[in-house]
């Protein structure tokens, strides 16, 4: 019966400690997915605005939204969701880069002669 208690003493505090290390894991996982939520809910308003950018032509402001909205994808960790940010991205931009209008010539620096 001794052999019992003492047994049951020393195994008590190993179990807290297993209790106390499930306890944390939990919190960590919890504090992950509060992570990842934030940052799918962010990237959902910037897709809003890419979205609402490009019905509006501006496609320089649909290129910095979606560019924000890639980088949230991208932390919140969602393998499927990152390739197809990234495409849309670079799709967005380049059509940004051909539409953007040239520089006018007042403004282009000219090439100084030397004598």
């Amino acid at each position: 019966m001794k052999k019992l208690l003492l047994l049951a003493l020393f195994a008590l505090p190993t179990m807290a400690s297993a209790e106390n290390d499930t306890a944390r894991a939990r919190l960590v996982e919890f504090k992950e997915l509060t992570t990842k939520i934030e940052e799918l809910e962010r990237a959902l308003r910037l897709q809003t605005l890419t979205t609402q950018a490009v019905r509006q032509d501006n496609y320089d402001l649909a290129c910095k939204s979606q560019k924000e909205a890639t980088t949230a994808t991208r932390k919140a960790n969602v393998k499927d969701l990152n390739s197809v940010s990234d495409m849309q991205f670079a799709e967005i931009c380049t059509v940004s880069r051909a539409s953007a209008k040239p520089t006018p010539s007042w403004l282009t620096p000219l090439a100084q002669e030397s004598n």
